[in-house]
């Protein structure tokens, strides 16, 4: 009873876990005989075989380019991973990818291919497509769409057509491209072979409703002689399947005005083998190079996308794909068929997929050299702004006897996504400035969303040279609090003529000490923020080192809303040692408080 209990218990577990069959894309473009796109099919006129069996259509979309709507989008830059997710799901959003083959071009065609390109980008794309133009030692880790023509356009003129020529251009081709002519042939049509590959994957990592378009410019690809130890790279098969896959349709474009029929067939057959399987076009033996790339623009701007559940599971096996219109006088194209995955394959994808290399952030380290400040207010846009100060301190390392010592800094912050809020330098803030003109330098303020904030800054002596680095990681606070205090800013002075003229500069730089001298007098400014209309009372107290209250200290609050709040504190009258500042603000919306401390030398 025990052993039919546990195989009906394995039967149902196998069947639960048991993946559905996938559904099917397929993208179909179906025009008359006039070469005008057939926009008025049903799902009932489409006759779907796969393997020669008949499919139940589930849908089918007519998906058209509106390039009057698509040219009246205002370009979107893409700077992350989610920039490009989210922008290649939008409607009337191509995604193309464009591959020139410097291995399989010659010299003489070069200008020829970077003028036909340039005209084609420049002619055909939106404002609202997503391209990517890549060339053979560029690196798969870094794969990309983009709406930056200006930087399609340098990559694009950058092209130089290397055929037959072997010299190595950097130590990569210098340590691994080597050899004979032959094996260097080889090691290079492994590398375009890797690169369409990871074009392909990642143009179907974007969008599934979307037909994709990759263009291969090339003179042609030569077959690659498998090798022992070889054997998990890339294949032209490899290829047609992740194309397929992902409904992506490729394009090969020879720029030789006169193909010679003579040439090996191992060359040409690799190019024929991807755009017939995928359903794109061979272009080739024409003069006008750039006019016989428009059907390119042409059929990734109006087509079907036919949807079916085959009645297999994901068996891993290639499936034959046959689509028919029962109407007369009609034309289809279409992919021959598919790759089904297998159970796993979503892993195995994903772990074929071109990865970044991981990025190893530099460890903790605290620099004696120099002493930070760091303030936040309110920002634009729910951020909080973050002021960065600095003074130097003198720092003898063990074992010498020179003092090294900090003239200027340069900040890197990044936020907790990688996106860099400041990059530049910071010169020393308080009286050991060397010159006082350079107040506005002497800070670094930019705005961060709140939460955690990555800071690398590198410490420069006087020569301009690197001496150390300081790199912490700091939390920035969520200002958004319907009461909220900033941090308090300190500047010091002393003599009453410094005093004012730091009062009469709303710009003046905080320092960063916390030390100061019975000589000294502080000018304390701090942000306090309430609902706007709400009325604010702001107080504050002077606390001794145990947090007794000495006495109130008089505020003059700021003239407009959100204006800092002033504190004019002399020094004079206190002893040596540590105090507290206790300040308040209150609203009928809530009440905060904030301790600033300081110490009074003699």
């Amino acid at each position: 009873m025990r052993s039919l209990t546990a195989l009906t218990f394995a039967v149902a577990l196998q069947s639960s876990v048991a993946p559905a069959p996938p559904t099917v894309r397929v993208d179909v473009i179906v025009t008359d005989g006039r070469g005008r796109t057939v926009d008025n099919l049903k799902p009932a006129d489409f006759d779907v075989r796969e393997d020669g069996a008949p499919q139940a259509i589930d849908a089918a979309r007519f998906i058209k380019i509106d390039k009057a709507d698509a040219g009246a989008v205002r370009p979107i830059p893409i700077q992350s991973d989610v920039d490009e997710q989210t922008e290649a799901t939008r409607p009337n959003t191509r995604l193309l990818a464009i591959f020139l083959d410097e291995y399989q071009v010659s010299a003489a065609n070069a200008l020829r291919v970077r003028a036909a390109i340039t005209r084609f980008v420049g002619d055909t794309l939106q404002p609202s497509d997503l391209i990517v133009v890549m060339r053979p030692l560029d690196s798969l880790f870094t794969i990309r769409l983009t709406r930056d023509r200006d930087r399609v356009r340098e990559i694009v003129e950058a092209f130089d057509g290397r055929k037959g020529d072997y010299a190595p251009r950097n130590t990569s081709e210098r340590n691994i491209m080597a050899g004979t002519p032959a094996r260097i042939e080889q090691v290079r049509a492994q590398v375009t072979t890797s690169a369409l590959n990871a074009l392909a994957l990642h143009l179907g990592s974007l969008s599934a409703e979307a037909r994709k378009t990759l263009v291969v410019v090339s003179e042609g690809l030569p077959r690659i002689d498998r090798r022992r130890g070889l054997e998990s790279l890339p294949t032209i098969d490899s290829v047609i399947r992740s194309a397929n896959r992902s409904n992506v349709s490729i394009y090969a474009v020879d720029p030789r005005e006169s193909v010679d029929d003579g040439r090996t067939p191992a060359d040409a057959d690799g190019l024929r083998a991807l755009t017939a399987a995928t359903d794109g076009r061979s272009i080739t033996n024409v003069t006008d190079l750039s006019a016989a790339m428009r059907p390119i623009d042409a059929d990734s701007s109006a087509y079907y996308l036919l949807l079916y559940t085959p009645t297999h599971g994901p068996d891993g096996q290639s499936h034959d794909v046959r689509v028919a219109i029962k109407k007369p006088g009609v034309i289809v194209r279409t992919r021959k068929g598919y790759w089904a995955p297998v159970p796993d394959d979503g892993l195995r994808a994903a772990l074929s997929r071109p990865r970044a290399p991981i990025a190893l952030e530099p460890a903790r380290h605290i620099s004696p050299l120099i002493r930070p400040w760091f303030g936040v207010s309110r920002g634009a846009a729910g951020k909080t702004r973050v002021t960065f100060v600095w003074e130097p301190t003198a720092f003898v390392p063990s074992g010498r006897t020179k003092q090294l010592y900090a003239s200027r800094v340069v900040l890197k912050a990044l936020a907790a996504d990688g996106i860099s809020l400041f990059d530049g330098g910071v010169l020393p803030a308080g009286p050991l400035r060397p010159d006082t003109a350079d107040e506005g330098e002497a800070r670094a303020v930019f705005d961060a969303p709140p939460g955690p904030l990555r800071l690398r800054i590198s410490i420069e002596d006087e020569t301009g040279q690197a001496i150390d680095s300081d790199v912490r990681e700091i939390v920035v606070r969520d200002l958004s609090a319907p009461v909220v205090l900033g941090t308090p800013e300190i500047l010091r002075a002393r003599t009453a003529r410094d005093f004012r003229a730091l009062e009469s500069d709303p710009d003046a730089a905080p320092v960063a000490s916390r030390e100061f001298s019975r000589a000294e007098r502080l000018l304390i400014r701090f942000p306090a923020y309430a609902p706007s209309g709400a009325s604010l009372i702001v107080s504050a107290r002077l606390l001794n080192r145990v947090g007794q209250a000495m006495r109130e200290l008089a505020i003059q609050q700021g003239a407009a809303e959100a204006a800092p709040n002033e504190i004019d504190l002399s020094l004079a009258a206190l002893a040596a040692g540590e105090y507290l500042i206790e300040l308040t603000a209150k609203s009928p919306a809530g009440e905060v408080k904030d301790l600033l401390e300081f110490r009074v030398t003699s």
